[in-house]
């Protein structure tokens, strides 16, 4: 999600924002500026003193709330809820739509570093979105105990106010409503800059030193209601004078500012470590027994990060996979290893175009081998040409270990169908290998409830799968279920678990959307 935004398989909240200005929800609306109020209004109401509050998708029980109007919270939040699995939380969610409304609209100049493992509330929060028409010392207070000092205040202020405006539908008070709000929400916006990928930038900082009026929330008719203007002197002026003065200054405050406020979690969750691009990423690992006598079909996808960050480079790649026993020796002269060659199959890439993530290149393999000797892991070969015409050669093991590819319990893809767009009826089949003496076998599926909630939560639904044949020569028993998943574009996972009395294996977090749609679903 990260990552890939366009291309083969890709499956990221990006697409709604990036590039800047889509989600047109009607006039005057601004998608990536909602995403970003969201992410603040979800963690407005912290307390990082007491270790409460933060973003933890709370803004899903807090939308009948006056500190809270606008259509913009349902939609973000609707717009983000069909990416949730066992995962990704909603929290992680809301997080990650603020990263991509900032690089989206800076072009990529802007990107937050992303932490992953928020936790979502069960339920509201207290009050503590802070409102035009309050104090600067009332401000100052909702700030600190939000953990942002004054010079931050102002910054994460400036900052939030570069996309976006006031709704005169949501705030008369502020904004005249001189349109028919059934199609125009009458918008003033906080500067012109509010689409593209410039859009993110210092104009809000440099109108208002520049005494240009724009800014509903400076230099609106309404003085009580003037928060930005009060917020924005607060220190004699020194802050936004800087951030008026670069634009680079600007961007870099604003990545400071809202990855402090995207990480600004309740006491007992922990943030992992910022997630990197890996060199190599396998994907849909299928083997399929039973096709040739004593054969078993093994296929998957490696992603590559693209030499020249274009779909079209790369002419001269050879990627190879080294296939590792079952055994799990590793290839070497005297224990060879089954070598094949991946054929280039799709690209993916980033939607921000300046500063941002690489080109992938997505390559494919499928190689037949012997059920006996089965498959633990593989290695993955890549040789590059250089334009002198030399190869350069790269071993990638996973450190030492090979990506696995663990042959015990095996979703088999001829056999099984996805009708999630018709039926809902999933018609799973796997294969579990004999000699592991597995006697029961499950699914557990992981799904969004209630369905009707902006905030569903992921529960696990489990189901036991039966015995439905030994095919001859495999060393495989397959079993097979019905399942019934709900109808629609949720992003659905389930897990497989085979066990005794003394062992239990698991295929964990394996996507519906790879299996192919059952006939007549599409």
């Amino acid at each position: 999600m990260l990552y890939e935004h366009s291309g083969y398989h890709v499956n990221s909240p990006a697409s709604f924002v990036v590039p800047c200005g889509r989600v047109p929800f009607g006039t005057g609306r601004n998608g990536p500026a909602e995403w970003i109020r969201t992410a603040y209004h979800d963690m407005a109401n912290a307390d990082v003193v007491a270790g409460t509050g933060g973003i933890d998708a709370s803004i899903g029980f807090e939308l009948d709330r006056d500190e809270n109007p606008g259509k913009g919270f349902n939609e973000t939040l609707f717009n983000l809820r069909d990416f949730m699995t066992a995962r990704t939380s909603m929290s992680d969610l809301i997080a990650m739509g603020a990263l991509f409304a900032a690089g989206g609209c800076s072009g990529g100049k802007v990107l937050l570093p992303f932490r992953g493992g928020r936790i979502d509330a069960a339920g509201a929060g207290p009050k503590g979105v802070p409102r035009p028409e309050e104090t600067l010392e009332s401000h100052e207070a909702a700030f600190a105990r939000q953990g942002f000092n004054q010079e931050e205040m102002i910054g994460l202020v400036a900052c939030g106010h570069t996309l976006g405006g006031v709704h005169g539908v949501d705030f008369p008070q502020i904004v005249a409503v001189v349109n028919d709000t059934t199609t125009d929400d009458n918008t003033q916006t906080f500067d012109p800059t509010n689409d593209g990928e410039s859009a993110f930038d210092n104009e809000v900082a440099s109108d208002f030193v520049s005494n240009i009026g724009n800014n509903p929330l400076a230099f609106g008719h309404n003085v009580t209601t003037n928060s930005d203007g009060r917020i924005f002197n607060s220190d004699g002026g020194k802050l936004i004078r800087a951030m008026a003065q670069s634009n680079d200054f600007f961007l870099s405050k604003c990545q400071t500012l809202l990855e402090k406020m995207i990480n600004t979690v309740p006491k007992g969750v922990t943030l992992g470590e910022p997630i990197e691009i890996i060199p190599v990423k396998p994907s849909s690992l299928y083997a399929t027994v039973g096709d040739s006598l004593g054969k078993m079909t093994v296929s998957g996808l490696v992603r590559l990060v693209s030499r020249e960050n274009s779909w079209d480079a790369d002419p001269g790649r050879q990627v190879k996979i080294h296939i590792r026993p079952r055994s799990g020796t590793p290839c070497s002269s005297t224990t060879p290893c089954t070598v094949v060659e991946a054929t280039e199959f799709s690209w993916s890439r980033s939607l921000y175009h300046e500063g941002g993530f690489p080109y992938f290149k997505k390559y494919q393999f499928t190689q037949e081998i012997p059920t006996a000797q089965g498959i633990a892991a593989f290695d993955v070969e890549v040789l590059d040409t250089a334009s002198n015409g030399s190869v350069s050669s790269t071993l990638h093991t996973n450190g030492g270990k090979g990506f696995p590819f663990d042959d015990t319990i095996l979703t088999q893809p001829k056999m099984t169908c996805n009708g999630q767009k018709s039926s809902g009826i999933f018609n799973l089949t796997i294969a579990v290998r004999n000699d592991a003496g597995f006697r029961e076998v499950k699914a557990n599926f992981q799904l969004p409830q209630p369905l009707d909630a902006l905030v569903p939560k992921i529960s696990t639904e489990s189901t036991d799968l039966k015995k439905i044949d030994q095919p001859n020569h495999t060393g495989y028993t397959l079993f097979h279920t019905q399942y019934r998943l709900p109808v629609g574009t949720y992003t659905l996972t389930y897990d497989l678990v085979a066990s005794n009395a003394t062992k239990t294996v698991r295929r964990l977090f394996n996507e519906v959307s790879e299996i192919k749609s059952c006939p007549g679903s599409d």
